[in-house]
């Protein structure tokens, strides 16, 4: 029977280092993995990732922990055979990170219970994101600036910041946040008179260590709100990329930072007339377009028969045109195009055509192989295998317009 490791990362976080002895080697799915009787290397679990690092000069890529409280490291490569002991060194800069984050994360729920009495109800510790998740719709700029004011204060107070283990007699005596979900013993991280919380992970000495914390925004999921923030490290270098664009915004926009709002307004609303303006010019580019096809188009049976095929880059788009030339009386316009992908066609007749556009549909799949398409009565598009296919499918339809019968109707 193996006994359950010693977790060095509880009895003092900040140590970096270790020597351990090698008591099981296992592997699972061709992953070579080992236990120790002891370790530096915090697991995954209670919403913080696993610490990464080196053992034995191996790198460490993910860690694990089962029922009997063994903690399993599991390697990029197997430890040499012969080894009966291993040095082992965790990657601090990232340890330190997840410290200063989940230390953050107790700190701001503690706030947003007192402040606000909104617990959290989940929460969520990555490499590039750290959220949690509380009951309700997200509270207003007002409410979330008191609590972010009572989490700076309690930095700058650098409240000590303790974990102990109590019995689960003693543990439910504690003003915790929420119920103990573990049986036995139980691990309390207190903030010094502000929160008592049931966690198992590693946490800073005090709170001036979490540096800085801010809510970078907020989100409502169903009946939840999810919060999004950044502490210590994280929450500088956001403070400064946010300096950086801020910068760059007002010396482009030729304005100070606090007129910068409403530049970009004005910027917007120029933006919007004039792609209104550009809407409206390319709709008259492409009615003046359709008025000339139909100028130049065979007229037979009352019908004014349009073929085109359409060059690339052109103002007006295929569906555009067509539905302006069939905007027109008495009109049966073919087109087709061909660019990236597989060539496209479309077809489509007036309202006053007595021309049904399925049946050329279906005659249309049954003569050429290849082609595919669908559409209504009145307007049918697809595509064809390659642009020989293409022509022909363009031709065939313009052949079904010229056999139409001398029966149009005057609008």
């Amino acid at each position: 029977m193996i006994p359950p490791t010693t977790k060095l990362y509880w009895q003092d976080p900040y140590r970096t280092s270790f020597t351990a002895r090698v008591l099981q080697r296992l592997e699972e799915d061709g992953r070579p993995g080992v236990i120790l009787n002891r370790t530096c290397f915090y697991p995954t679990g209670g919403g913080q990732p696993h610490d990464t690092g080196v053992l034995a000069g191996v790198p460490v890529v993910d860690v694990t922990s089962d029922e009997a409280g063994h903690i399993i490291h599991w390697l990029a490569s197997p430890l040499p055979d012969d080894l009966d002991e291993a040095d082992g060194e965790i990657d601090w800069a990232r340890r330190f990170d997840f410290m200063q984050q989940h230390s953050g994360q107790h700190l701001l729920s503690a706030a947003f219970q007192d402040r606000l009495y909104r617990p959290t109800i989940g929460f969520h510790l990555s490499e590039d994101s750290v959220t949690i998740d509380l009951p309700g719709p997200p509270p207003d700029d007002e409410a979330a600036a008191r609590v972010l004011d009572d989490v700076q204060s309690a930095i700058a107070e650098a409240r000590p910041i303790t974990a102990r283990l109590y019995s689960l007699e003693e543990a439910i005596r504690l003003p915790l946040r929420k119920p103990p979900a573990v049986d036995g013993k139980v691990r309390v991280v207190e903030i010094q008179g502000l929160d008592w919380s049931a966690c198992g992970g590693t946490h800073l000495r005090n709170t001036a260590e979490i540096g800085h914390l801010v809510i970078t925004r907020m989100e409502r999921r169903g009946d939840q709100t999810r919060v999004h923030f950044l502490a210590g490290g994280r929450a500088h270098r956001d403070h400064l990329q946010r300096i950086r664009i801020t910068r760059e915004l007002t010396a482009c926009l030729s304005t100070g930072l606090e007129d910068l709002p409403a530049a970009i307004d004005r910027m917007q609303e120029q933006m919007k007339q004039s792609q209104r303006a550009v809407r409206q010019a390319r709709e008259l580019l492409t009615r003046a377009e359709a008025q000339r096809l139909i100028a130049e188009a065979p007229h037979t049976g009352g019908v004014d028969i349009v073929y085109h095929i359409l060059e690339p880059n052109k103002l007006w788009d295929m569906e555009s045109l067509l539905k302006t030339l069939i905007s027109f009386p008495s009109v049966v316009a073919v087109l087709g195009a061909a660019g990236e992908g597989r060539p496209r066609w479309m077809a489509g007749r007036s309202q006053n055509v007595p021309l049904d556009m399925l049946d050329n549909l279906a005659e249309l799949k049954e003569t050429l192989a290849g082609v595919q398409g669908g559409g209504t009565r009145d307007f049918i598009q697809g595509v064809a295998p390659d642009y020989d296919t293409l022509l022909k499918a363009l031709h065939l339809l313009q052949a079904f317009a010229f056999d139409l019968p001398d029966l149009i109707t005057q609008d």
